[in-house]
């Protein structure tokens, strides 16, 4: 649009000079240049409608994705606090504390459009372990956090833990879970490593069902930082899940950080 401006002014110009000679250079070019301002404006107006249906589809795609929780963690809380009531009531307590908390960090992580401290994942992340370490005596969740000042898209690190432990340790009889975040050279990684029985990668790019939630997780820090995610897996060799993150400034600036 910008290149057919000028050349309208520039035609319009020039059969002016010729037509009407050079002492009346006025009608060509005063219409010429009317009619590209209201051209460009209408092309201007269309460019920002373009874009601001972008950004809402973008914001609308990622709070669905967001809802997409697994309920099945909520019912099996609830049960297992229940049964506990009357077994161990001391240990139903400190469920129900930290389940109450969990609550309370998720529906935070929901109401949260854009990035948010990897501090505050990594809090609600280890609520979420300290429940399930409760229940299951079998699992083991190990932290190794040497970097965590730098943002990510909320409810990132939760949902692969989640994934760690359910698809992974939970089949061991002793299962284990790793997560790590540490300073690269170019942004942060964080890393998830389990000592489950493993699965093809493969899956996760065909859309399997039973991986949706690393599949959202990898959307949502596409879209929102320009982060990635990368699996390591085998059959029989556990797994450990990447994510890189590039540094502040790129994350803040990336089109897809709606953060408000």
């Amino acid at each position: 649009m910008p290149i057919f401006v000028v050349a309208v002014i520039v035609v319009s110009y020039v059969l002016d000079a010729q037509i009407r000679g050079a002492e009346q250079i006025e009608e060509f070019l005063t219409i010429g240049i009317v009619s590209c301002c209201v051209f460009f404006y209408i092309w201007l107006h269309m460019q920002f409608v373009r874009e601001h249906e972008r950004a809402l589809e973008a914001e609308q795609r990622i709070q669905i994705m967001m809802t997409q929780i697994q309920p099945h963690f909520l019912y099996n809380t609830i049960s297992t606090i229940s049964a506990l009531c009357y077994s161990a009531p001391e240990k139903a307590g400190r469920i129900a504390d930290s389940f109450g908390l969990y609550l309370r960090q998720n529906l935070d992580s929901l109401g949260t459009v854009g990035l948010i401290h990897f501090k505050d994942e990594l809090a609600h992340t280890q609520t979420y372990t300290d429940i399930e370490m409760t229940r299951f005596e079998t699992i083991t969740v190990e932290y190794d956090i040497q970097d965590e000042d730098f943002l990510v898209p909320p409810l990132t690190l939760q949902p692969i833990v989640e994934n760690a432990i359910r698809r992974g340790a939970f089949v061991r009889e002793e299962g284990r879970v790793l997560v790590s975040a540490r300073k690269t050279a170019g942004g942060h990684e964080i890393a998830v490593w389990d000592n489950g029985d493993g699965f093809d990668p493969r899956e996760l790019a065909e859309g399997d069902g039973q991986h949706i939630g690393l599949w959202n997780v990898r959307e949502r820090l596409a879209r929102m930082c320009g982060g990635s995610l990368a699996i390591e897996s085998g059959k029989g060799h556990g797994t450990t899940v990447t994510i890189a993150i590039p540094d502040a400034k790129e994350s803040e600036n990336h089109p897809g950080n709606l953060r408000r």
